[in-house]
């Protein structure tokens, strides 16, 4: 009989699968484990980086891109947060651009958070 448990990982947030066998002899049979896979930003910083550099191809060393990444999920999960307290307060059920544009507004120093606006204001148009 094919059984399954679920741990969450401490270190890297994510969710590991055990899955295991029950035995039929008394023989204790060895689970085997298969680890999900972790999200990261990883892939979309390189391609950032490299698209950015002007005629050079710009990389990080892992120690960097793990510091990086670690800094787009906490700028992430900042934004995702204010911008539900926003939505909360305004008494809405869904988060929008408005709402995230002011949980910026609050985040960021100003010059930076014009910056982002109009970044973001540039990303949107260009995918719509």
């Amino acid at each position: 009989k094919l059984q399954f448990l679920y741990f969450i990982d401490l270190e890297t947030h994510s969710t590991v699968k055990l899955k295991f066998t029950m035995a039929k002899s008394s023989k204790a049979s060895k689970p085997t484990t298969r680890r999900t896979a972790k999200r990261s930003f990883k892939r979309y910083i390189s391609r950032t980086l490299k698209s950015s550099g002007k005629g050079k191809k710009l990389t990080l060393s892992g120690k960097a891109m793990k510091i990086v990444d670690s800094f787009v999920r906490d700028m992430f999960e900042r934004l995702a947060v204010q911008g539900a307290q926003v939505a909360r307060t305004n008494k809405r059920s869904t988060l929008s651009t408005k709402e995230l544009q002011t949980a910026v507004k609050l985040l960021l120093p100003t010059e930076l958070a014009k910056h982002a606006m109009s970044e973001g204001a540039k990303a949107v148009s260009k995918s719509a």
